[in-house]
This record gives structure tokens, sequence and C-alpha cells, in this order.
């Protein structure tokens, strides 16, 4: 079982070759498969295919990796550069509307002290008449 394993492993990493493709058909299928079968071209083109697709792939790696390469300082730099404008943005921001709130917060209370003083002024007024009519009825009540 280790060996058909270790086997199974080493031909995943080994190239495409007709052969290959032969002598697996013929172990799959019990059939005898001569080294001329055209179906054997099928493999070739296939092996074809894959070491263009891996040279294609090579090709795009490399240019990747250039391109990461010659890029990536660059990009961290403006990705630095935008957090730090951000930053000091959101801290001018932050201060800003803080004197802004504490400028709304004085101008409510003020407006609260106002309406405070009106209503102290409405409730004195309020209480006088009230004892002026409670002194009043007491008064008339006697007589």
């Amino acid at each position: 079982m280790d060996n058909q394993s270790d086997m199974k492993k080493q031909e995943a990493h080994m190239p495409l070759t007709a052969e290959m493709v032969r002598q697996q058909l013929i172990q799959r299928h019990n059939q005898p498969l001569s080294e001329d079968d055209p179906i054997l071209m099928v493999a070739t083109m296939f092996e074809l295919f894959l070491t263009e697709y891996d040279a294609v792939l090579q090709k795009h790696q490399g240019a990747i990796e250039t391109f990461m390469t010659t890029s990536s300082q660059y990009y961290a730099d403006k990705v630095q550069q935008s957090t730090d404008e951000l930053l000091s943005r959101a801290l001018q921001g932050t201060i800003s509307n803080n004197m802004d709130a504490m400028s709304d917060c004085k101008k409510a209370m003020g407006d609260f002290s106002s309406v405070n003083r009106t209503y102290a002024i409405v409730s004195v007024i309020s209480c006088t008449i009230t004892i002026c009519l409670f002194l009043s009825w007491f008064f008339m009540r006697g007589q």
C-alpha cells in the first residue's frame, strides 16, 4: 500500500508522456496498445499543451513577481500617506466637532438658564396669586 501511494505521488509530479498513458491504458483496461496507436497522439497533444501552459505560467509568475517587487514599496508608501492624512483629518475633525459641540452646549445652557428664570418668575407670580387668593378667601369666609 505504501509503495503504491509513493508511486502515485511520484507519478503526480512527473510530466505526462505518451508512454505513461500507454502503460496506464494497458494496466487499467487490460488491452494491448502499440507504441504507434493513434490514441497516443492525444497524450502527446496534452503533453505539449501542458508544457506550453507551464511556460506561460512561469512567464506570468515572473511578471507578477517583478511587478510586486517594484510596486509594493510605492503602494505601501501611498497607504501610509493616506492613513496619516485620514488620521490628521480625523483629529482635526474631532477637535472641531468638540469645539462646535461645546459651543452648542453653552448656547443650550444659556437658553435653559433663561427658560429656567422665566419659569421661576412665573412660579413666584403663581405662588403670590395663590397666597393672595387664599388670604382673600380666608378673610372673606369670616364675614
